[in-house]
This record gives C-alpha cells, sequence and structure tokens, in this order.
C-alpha cells in the first residue's frame, strides 16, 4: 500500500514523496519514501513564489496594483503555472512604479500580444500600467482564423468566399457582442480589484479597435460608468445600433472619450467610416462641452499602426488630457497647522 507524503526542503519549500507502508520485526507500522514525485506542472510552487513576489514588490513600492488573481482566472482558465498565462496576457507595471491608471491593448486580427507589449514598454507613460490581451485569453480565441492564421476578436468574413461580412450580418453581429460582454466582463473584475474604470483606458488596433469603440459604446447605450478613454486605431465601430437600449435612460449618458487614428489611404477603414464612427458614436453620448469621440486622419497612410511623429503627438495628447497623475510628494501635506483648529 502507498500513499503521498510531503516532507520539508531545505530552502523552506515542500516536497512530495511516493510512500510505502512497511512492517518491522515487532509488528509495527511504518511508512517509508520509495521515490519523490515531480510536479510536472508546478502550479502549487509558481503560484506561492507569484504571491510572495507580489508581496515583497508591494512592501518596496506601495503604489503598485498587482492584477487580481481572479482576472488572471478569466483570462488563462486553464494555466497551471505562470508560463502559461504569459501565452494568453502580459501585464506590466508602470516604469515609475505609480499604477495610477490602467492601459489595455487589444491587438489586429491574427496578430499577437506581444509587440503591444512592446509598444507600451516604448510609449512609456507615466503612471500607467498595461495589459496586453491575446484573442485566445477565454474560451480558446472569440474566433478562431482558418489555415492556422491564429485568432481574432470577432467574426469579420466569410471564410468560404473571403469577402468581409456585411454589418448586419448576424454572425459579425453576434460574435462581436459576444467579444463586447467579455472585454466588459474583465473590465467589471479589475473594478471589483481596485481600478477606477475612469483610470481605466483601452487600445486597439483593426479588429482590437472596433472591439474597443463598440464597448464604449456598449457602456453608454447601458449607463455604465466611463472609461478613462479609448485609442482606436485603423477601426471603430460597426454593426446596427439600436436607437434606444431599454437600459438607457431618455437623456444621454456620459461616455468614454475616444480618439479614432486613421490613414487618408486606408481602404479597410476609410476616413469616411472614421466619420461615420465618430458621429454615430456622439449621438449616443453627452457631448457637453466637446464630443466625446473625434478623429485624427494622417495624410497619405494605409492601413497600420501608429508610425508617424504627427499621430504619435495625437496619441500623447489624448492621454495628456485625460489620464489622471497623482501628485504623490504632495499627498498627505497641509499647510494649515494644527494649532489654527483650536479655540
Amino acid at each position: 500500500m502507498s500513499q503521498e507524503g510531503e516532507e520539508p526542503h531545505t530552502n523552506g519549500q515542500s516536497q512530495s514523496f511516493l510512500q510505502l507502508k512497511t512492517t518491522n520485526e515487532d509488528g509495527a507500522e511504518a511508512w517509508q519514501n520509495v521515490s519523490q514525485l515531480q510536479n510536472k506542472h508546478g502550479s502549487t510552487t509558481d503560484i506561492s513564489q507569484e504571491k510572495q513576489t507580489s508581496n515583497e514588490e508591494n512592501e518596496q513600492h506601495p503604489h503598485l496594483k498587482v492584477l487580481p488573481m481572479t482576472v488572471k482566472h478569466l483570462l488563462s482558465p486553464k494555466a497551471t503555472i505562470k508560463a502559461h498565462r504569459k501565452a494568453n496576457f502580459l501585464y506590466r507595471h508602470s516604469k515609475d512604479k505609480i499604477d495610477t491608471n490602467l492601459l489595455i491593448f487589444l491587438h489586429g486580427a491574427g496578430d499577437s500580444h506581444v509587440p503591444f507589449h512592446t509598444l507600451a514598454k516604448k510609449m512609456n507613460i507615466p503612471q500607467c500600467a498595461s495589459l496586453s490581451l491575446h484573442a485566445s485569453c477565454m474560451d480558446e480565441g472569440f474566433a478562431t482564423l482558418p489555415f492556422g492564421l491564429g485568432h481574432s476578436w470577432f467574426a469579420e468574413l466569410d471564410y468560404a468566399t473571403g469577402q468581409p461580412l456585411h454589418k448586419n450580418n448576424f454572425r459579425l453581429v453576434s460574435s462581436l457582442q459576444r467579444a463586447v460582454d467579455k472585454l466588459d466582463q474583465i473590465i467589471s473584475e479589475l473594478t471589483e480589484g481596485g481600478w477606477v474604470p475612469e483610470r481605466i483606458f483601452l487600445f486597439g488596433f483593426s479588429a482590437g479597435a472596433c472591439l474597443a469603440m463598440q464597448t464604449c459604446l456598449d457602456r453608454t447605450r447601458k449607463n455604465k460608468l466611463a472609461l478613462g478613454g479609448a485609442i482606436c486605431v485603423a477601426g471603430g465601430v460597426r454593426g446596427p445600433i439600436k436607437e434606444k437600449d431599454s437600459e438607457q435612460s431618455d437623456g444621454k449618458a456620459n461616455s468614454t472619450p475616444v480618439l479614432i487614428i486613421g490613414g487618408s489611404k486606408d481602404e479597410q477603414f476609410t476616413p469616411l467610416a472614421a466619420k461615420e464612427a465618430v458621429d454615430l458614436y456622439n449621438t449616443f453620448s453627452n457631448t457637453a462641452p466637446t464630443p466625446s469621440a473625434k478623429s485624427f486622419i494622417m495624410e497619405g497612410k494605409g492601413h497600420g499602426m501608429i508610425s508617424s511623429v504627427e499621430e504619435t503627438h495625437a496619441l500623447m495628447e489624448f492621454c495628456g488630457q485625460h489620464m489622471v497623475r497623482r501628485m504623490i510628494a504632495m499627498e498627505g501635506y497641509c499647510e494649515i497647522s494644527p494649532d489654527q483648529f483650536r479655540t
């Protein structure tokens, strides 16, 4: 008869052994270690080390925000070790160790979250953590592309013909709404974990931009709290929009500020499509004192990511206008002497 037991390890952790029950000469029963059991996944060790690292970081840098475990499980439900999670998402603290804002990156169809994680490092926005998501982060991807081309957030093409799906197509509409609901669920978990909605921002490219803006519109229609902002590169809202939602009040709701960055020669998301997206979004928004959505069209540019000084300037100006920056040195400082309150 055998069982699994644990013994202390020299580094303070525990090791598992296969034990065999034996009987000595006096007839007394005893357990003897036969062999050490190897944990192929290393989940227990990895999780404990991950928690220990997070606690140490928080002690050294009290303004860091750890990604809630509920969010990690939601984004990578089948992960058993940290390396598995990296295939689904990448989280990065701000370089200045003050995680006041959070920027969520959404890649384009068939792309990966890794380049956007690198982009977050290059952008180096003060007091801004980043969360780069892969479309496979939940349910094996919102939409799986044919021929091993990866994943996307929703169905955009008829893969039998290669033609784009019409905006009223049921497959497009239903898959996009499913992606919106799941992204909104992620945002809700982040909010439960301590992030303020107005300090959560979205950054999407192409299909990811469509998902970002559609999520902001969906939150507006349902009278949910506005996010800090959304940057949509070469993409925006699409699909039919209900004139009135049952959950929406009669008045216009405060909505998330949106910046669309497009190109004058973009044939996939044309300047006209960008204008229509901005106009449509603003019809559902509280536009006072300025419109919630606006666009920046780069002359001579096709369908692609930000690549010019002008686009970068527009992006950084938007972030500067809407991101919150804490004055850590001034927190807790008071010019009024306690003696002034004495009578």
